[in-house]
């Protein structure tokens, strides 16, 4: 399904007209590691562009249009049922990273999405305890050791009983939404999925 730029009330346009109304949305999950995991866009290097507009041009504006892009995919049943079992949270960065950047794309995007369908974010329930080296730069099997064991639930009042739905810009292999997950379910989450701007295996 094509979908329209204008009707998500954009300010500012990061793609020329033309590609802003070839961006296609996508309209089922895709499964890693066992965890289910939507994405926005069928992804190409428009939705890439996108998502470097906002992570790197600090276009954050961006995130309230691409929170709409991912409510519109959103399973029903994530909305239909008592939300208040159900909480948004963010995929952490370090500390350092996040000094350089200034701020978490993933937290923008989830608390814009949060606004929209009223679901709770708990922005600061999952930690990253150290850095680790770019994902960018490292193979799938060197991913799933980069980020072994660095996701941790630091209130886990505020996930445990209760289904978390993870929220990131990009998921490429999936180590970490995997790592998150993980740490998510130690800390008695009964049910942990993805939502995200882009997947590009």
């Amino acid at each position: 399904m094509r979908v329209g730029w204008d009707r998500f009330g954009v300010e500012t346009r990061p793609l020329c007209r033309a590609c802003c109304h070839q961006l296609v949305a996508s309209v089922a999950p895709v499964t890693i590691d066992a965890l289910a995991v939507w994405p926005a866009f069928e992804t190409d290097d428009r939705v890439l562009a996108v998502i470097h507009a906002l992570k790197f041009s600090r276009r954050e504006r961006l995130a309230k249009w691409l929170a709409r892009a991912l409510a519109d995919g959103l399973p029903a049943r994530m909305l239909s049922e008592d939300t208040a079992h159900t909480v948004l949270v963010p995929v952490p960065m370090d500390r350092a990273s996040l000094r350089r950047r200034g701020f978490n794309q993933a937290e923008r995007i989830a608390l814009a999405l949060g606004a929209l369908t009223g679901l709770p974010v708990e922005r600061r329930a999952l930690v990253k305890t150290r850095a680790t080296a770019p994902q960018s730069s490292l193979g799938r099997d060197e991913r799933m050791r980069n980020v072994a064991g660095v996701m941790a639930v630091v209130a886990r009042d505020a996930v445990a009983g209760r289904r978390v739905v993870l929220v990131d810009d990009l998921v490429t292999t999936g180590a970490t939404a995997a790592s998150c997950a993980k740490a998510l379910a130690c800390a008695g989450a009964p049910s942990v999925c993805a939502v995200c701007v882009g997947y590009r295996p």
